[in-house]
């Protein structure tokens, strides 16, 4: 009689990044431990740490479920409802864009102007595009001397960005509003009274839109990535209705792509309330953030 085969969570996970290399899924190692990870419902680490682990029956049967969904193309972060950014665990589905490593630019050189600042009074800080709340959940959990606003034109973003802020418990720190760009802010009065505004908004142009990998076209919401015919509609509009509600010295930090800085720039140079811009490189050394303040 031949034995029954035992998976060991060394074993699987060799067999499953293998599998995925097969379906041409792009990172088939970290995707395969996500879904282990999940299933056993354990820290990637422990993985590797109780390597020779056997799985049950029952386990493998929820595994190999997840298995055909990532190689049918689900990104592995939605199939686990989970991400982490900035070293905060986050949820994400559908309703919301997966947060990229390079959007951490942003929250580390909004950490620098914050803590850089006077400590005698609450600096007003408005994320505006929250989408899953990355960037808000990350500043009020570094930095608790600010007062925070999230938007987002999507009442579905901003219900899984209230569960992350509690979940980080800094919901009573963020005042999530649905809304268009600063739509929410005129209605609080706040013209004028904004000293750090942060966003990710929608960059991708509608020609680089059609050249996305099928899983981001298919399965991340369209309107989180797209802006128009050259990607900077979005960008363009918030350097415009940022100024007024800037205060004087106030922030602008707003992720962007390498290819869109000289529009930035003259878009930018158009605007008499703001001083010269800066960019910021991301961890491959691409200009990834516009930086700009308004004039004292």
């Amino acid at each position: 009689m031949v034995a029954e085969e035992v998976w060991t969570t060394v074993k699987i996970l060799k067999w499953t990044t293998e599998y995925f290399r097969k379906h041409h899924v792009a990172e088939p190692r970290l995707d395969a431990e996500l879904l282990l990870s999940a299933v056993l419902g354990v820290e990637r680490i422990s993985l590797y740490t109780h390597f020779d682990r056997q799985l049950a029956d029952d386990e493998l049967a929820r595994f190999r479920a997840l298995v055909e969904e990532r190689a049918a193309g689900r990104p592995a972060k939605y199939i686990t409802g989970r991400t982490e950014f900035y070293s905060r665990a986050l949820a994400v589905d559908e309703r919301v864009l997966i947060p990229r490593p390079e959007t951490e630019i942003v929250v580390e050189r909004a950490l620098a102007i914050l803590t850089a600042g006077p400590d005698t009074r609450f600096p007003l800080v408005a994320d505006i595009c929250t989408g899953n709340g990355a960037i808000a959940v990350a500043l009020a959990t570094n930095f608790t001397g600010a007062t925070y606003i999230a938007t987002d034109s999507s009442p579905g973003a901003v219900e899984v960005a209230r569960d992350n802020a509690v979940e980080n418990g800094v919901r009573e720190k963020i005042e999530f509003l649905i809304g268009d760009l600063f739509d929410p802010l005129v209605t609080m009065g706040l013209e004028g009274k904004v000293d750090l505004v942060v966003s990710n908004p929608p960059y991708v142009s509608e020609a680089e839109w059609t050249k996305l990998p099928r899983e981001i076209r298919k399965y991340e919401p369209r309107a989180a990535l797209v802006a128009g015919a050259d990607g900077t509609e979005i960008q363009k509009r918030l350097l415009d209705d940022a100024r007024t509600f800037l205060c004087p010295g106030g922030t602008l930090l707003l992720e962007m792509d390498s290819s869109q800085r000289e529009a930035l720039e003259e878009t930018v140079a158009g605007f008499e309330e703001y001083a010269l811009p800066t960019f910021h490189q991301d961890y491959a050394r691409h200009c990834r953030v516009l930086e700009v303040e308004t004039l004292q």
